[in-house]
């Protein structure tokens, strides 16, 4: 799995922002602002309490559980901002 995951990453560059202020304009413009790109999407919260719990992993101090939720998660992704 290992050996896949790194052929499967090879020639990319992967970011993290905590938020929208740790961009640098030209990205932010790219991955955010542009209209002409852009997509906004409505988000209903079913479970409130799960919902908080994911939340506070992607967005915690615990800067290394995030990726390990988005690794678990990357075959269930329908909407993919690249």
């Amino acid at each position: 799995m290992d050996a896949v995951l790194a052929s499967a990453e090879k020639g990319l560059t992967i970011n993290r922002y905590k938020g929208l202020g740790e961009m640098n304009p030209e990205t932010l413009w790219e991955t955010t602002m542009n209209p002409a790109s852009r997509r906004l999407l409505q988000v209903r919260v079913e479970d409130a309490v799960e919902a908080d719990e994911i939340f506070t992993i992607l967005m915690g101090d615990a800067v290394e559980a995030a990726p390990r939720v988005h690794r678990a998660n990357a075959l269930n992704v329908s909407n993919l901002d690249i």
